[in-house]
């Protein structure tokens, strides 16, 4: 058993790794969302590696909206977009027409919502076995800070991909 140098450290990055994330996960779930309805001004593809193969589509709208559409192109220029209230990402897309809400990749949906959600989980068990003054094993110290750094590095990837 070890007394771990950086061990106060890493219990405050933690916490507010899990503050930042439960923030945004109460954000995008329980808290009401605001409707605007926009024009698409221009559009651009999403292609996957040397092949060139269309993947989705990324799109601009008059009101300065940019998001991202899997496999699927929005037919029509007018689209109701919903908003969350603090961080303003967007969470439900529709057309007169159609709902692209399941097709939506930009901003914390799909699996960026379940690798926040997983983030958030691994902070809270991190913090809850670290807080104490006992010594701890180095390894397990490393396993706790190591887990929650690639999750958030993965979070952090998908975030910046899809943005």
């Amino acid at each position: 058993m070890f007394d771990i140098k950086y061990r106060q450290y890493a219990i405050w990055v933690m916490i507010a790794l899990l503050v930042f994330s439960v923030l945004i996960v109460v954000d995008l779930v329980f808290l009401p969302h605001e409707k605007t309805e926009e024009t698409i001004e221009s559009y651009g593809f999403l292609t996957q590696g040397n092949t060139k193969e269309v993947v989705g589509y990324r799109y601009l709208t008059d009101k300065g909206t940019k998001f991202s559409i899997n496999k699927d192109y929005i037919r029509g220029d007018q689209v109701t977009i919903q908003r969350t209230l603090l961080f303003k990402e967007i969470v439900d897309i529709k057309t007169p027409s159609r709902d692209y809400t399941k097709l939506l990749a930009s901003g914390f949906n799909g699996f960026t919502l379940v690798l926040l959600v997983i983030l958030a989980v691994s902070c809270g068990i991190s913090v809850f076995n670290l807080w104490g003054v006992d010594p701890i094993p180095v390894n397990r110290y490393h396993n706790f800070v190591m887990f929650t750094a690639f999750v958030f590095f993965c979070t952090a990837s998908m975030w910046f991909l899809f943005n």
